[in-house]
């Protein structure tokens, strides 16, 4: 077996202007941010996103100017809105987005992890939103007649999630107190031609046999590994640390305006050399105050 270790700069050295590119995370739980923060560095452009339910990852992208194409299900910033940078883009004309409910985005993720051509699904009966994006057509049941809407199977050129630990083989593991919607994760993670994982630790292959049940992307399906502490920060990372409200609340209003945002990237993005840059300036005493004690550490 070969390490597949590497640099988070080398890791999104693998994804090229034009990929499709599937994120993963859940609103404010675990996007992977600090790739999401290389990708705009590495000035990537013409990305089609690919998302479950999108937050800060896919407005911050926009605002980087890195994305063409928008598909998901929500793009919103919790409580504080939806999404300012995003929402200019669409209103502008400047990215194209293709629609989809929670089930059909996951139905897409679900059916590129299994690798079948489709799902057939009755969610999306009876309302606009095939209209708004190709990968929908009507199938008709063969058993009883009924007409269903097929969801396409989503195969992103490039998938990135984050999680917990992994060993450096690339056994990707949750820790157990993880919130169950994520699991969608693993569907994305399954579903891309390569996958890309960051992770707050990475730990001994020992440790992963140990604990068999947490592992949700095995080392087959992993393309490489970025040990990332805090990857997901302003958002939560289940059991190892809260959401930063303060931060993201800065970024919200900051975001009210296209000048005054693009000082705030410079700031926190392009201005930062790297992730542990970002780090070190967050400072420790803030990244203290959102970490959880008693934490699978």
């Amino acid at each position: 077996m070969k390490s597949k270790v590497c640099s988070l700069a080398e890791a999104i050295g693998l994804v090229h202007d034009g990929d499709t590119v599937a994120l993963g995370g859940h609103t404010l739980r675990r996007h992977p941010m600090a790739a999401v923060a290389e990708l705009i560095r590495q000035k990537r452009r013409d990305l089609h996103l690919l998302g479950w339910n999108s937050g800060i990852d896919f407005d911050l992208l926009t605002a980087g100017g890195c994305v063409s194409i928008a598909e998901t299900s929500y793009v919103g910033i919790s409580g504080f809105g939806l999404g300012r940078n995003f929402r200019r883009a669409v209103q502008g004309g400047e990215i194209e987005v293709r629609e989809h409910s929670e089930i059909s985005a996951l139905d897409m993720f679900r059916a590129g992890s299994m690798g079948v051509p489709f799902i057939a699904s009755h969610v999306l009966r009876g309302t606009d939103v095939p209209a708004t994006n190709p990968r929908f057509s009507t199938v008709v049941d063969p058993f009883t007649g009924q007409e269903l809407t097929a969801v396409q199977a989503a195969q992103p050129d490039v998938a990135i999630i984050h999680a917990h630990t992994a060993d450096i083989w690339g056994n990707v593991q949750l820790d157990p107190l993880h919130w169950p919607d994520n699991d969608a994760d693993e569907f994305i993670g399954w579903a891309g031609r390569t996958t890309i994982v960051t992770v707050e630790q990475l730990v001994t292959d020992e440790q992963i046999r140990r604990n068999p049940e947490r592992t949700i992307l095995p080392r087959d399906a992993v393309t490489c590994v970025v040990e990332a502490p805090y990857g997901a920060y302003p958002c939560a990372c289940d059991s190892r640390y809260t959401y930063d409200l303060g931060w993201v609340e800065d970024y919200y209003e900051a975001s009210a305006d296209p000048t005054a945002f693009a000082r705030f990237v410079e700031d926190w993005v392009t201005g930062v050399e790297d992730h542990q840059a970002f780090l070190d300036r967050l400072g420790v005493d803030r990244l203290l105050s959102v970490s959880k004690r008693g934490g699978v550490l």
